[in-house]
């Protein structure tokens, strides 16, 4: 890999890059628990508030739709909230000392964009429901369970598995898309101040030109993930945060 430079972004990200391992997201991680240990008190502010706001959506229920819910919401928060951990990131790069209250610089630093690249994964989000309620509703087999009844018993059994590997694929397909245009958007935007939609193609390019990393970079944001969930999402306070600063340094090693 190409020594990067804090210069002119180059035309295209990963364009100095000639090569970038299947392993390199697991460095990714480890640089991300480093920063996550160097300001641990930023990490944990964020993993909390990620943590709570899950425990308040599964605690209306087992639901199909508030599982879409829940889904929807991660698309849409977890990239926004994560460009403070990205900013404090950023800070310690640059040698400086990142607070909660100077990691929020990041929300501010482009504001424009970040507004639209939201409005983009909120877009990703509406989808999502949509295609929920339209393959629950319409799919071959027994009709998608009443909330209330799920709120008291468990979904699996009332659907039929077409409903569930259909409703599965959908999800699994927006969630490639929106990993493809904000795997190195939100730190692009907060470093190069960029559009958004420059930002996303950008992301889109950074992926097609590394398919190996970038799909070692989601297996391993998936697993991690799953693992704080498996925690009654606690695992998330800590896996969280150090995905969030690994986002920083998974940028740098894709833009150049």
């Amino acid at each position: 890999m190409t020594t990067m430079h804090s210069g002119a972004l180059p035309s295209h990200p990963g364009h100095g890059a000639e090569h970038i391992s299947f392993f390199e997201p697991v460095h990714w991680v480890s640089l991300g628990i480093r920063d996550f240990r160097r300001a641990p008190s930023v990490g944990i502010a964020y993993g909390l508030m990620v943590t709570v706001m899950g425990w308040l959506v599964f605690a209306l229920g087992n639901h199909p739709y508030f599982i879409a819910a829940a889904v929807s919401g991660f698309l849409l928060l977890g990239p926004i909230l994560g460009a403070g951990l990205i900013e404090a990131s950023r800070a310690m790069e640059a040698g400086e000392t990142p607070t909660f209250d100077s990691s929020l610089l990041g929300l501010a630093r482009n504001r424009s964009a970040l507004e639209h690249f939201a409005i983009t994964l909120l877009a990703f989000a509406a989808v999502w429901l949509l295609l929920s309620t339209l393959v629950l509703t319409a799919t071959t087999g027994p009709v998608a369970p009443d909330v209330e009844r799920t709120l008291w018993d468990s979904a699996l059994p009332m659907m039929s598995p077409g409903q569930w590997f259909a409703w599965a694929a959908m999800g699994g397909v927006l969630a490639l898309l929106s990993f493809g245009i904000s795997v190195i958007a939100v730190p692009l935007m907060l470093d190069k101040h960029v559009r958004a939609g420059d930002a996303m193609r950008a992301s889109l390019h950074a992926v097609a030109r590394h398919p190996i990393a970038s799909a070692a970079w989601a297996m391993l944001i998936v697993v991690l993930t799953a693992i704080g969930i498996g925690t009654a999402l606690l695992g998330l306070v800590v896996i969280y945060p150090v995905l969030g600063h690994a986002s920083w340094h998974a940028y740098r090693a894709l833009r150049d």
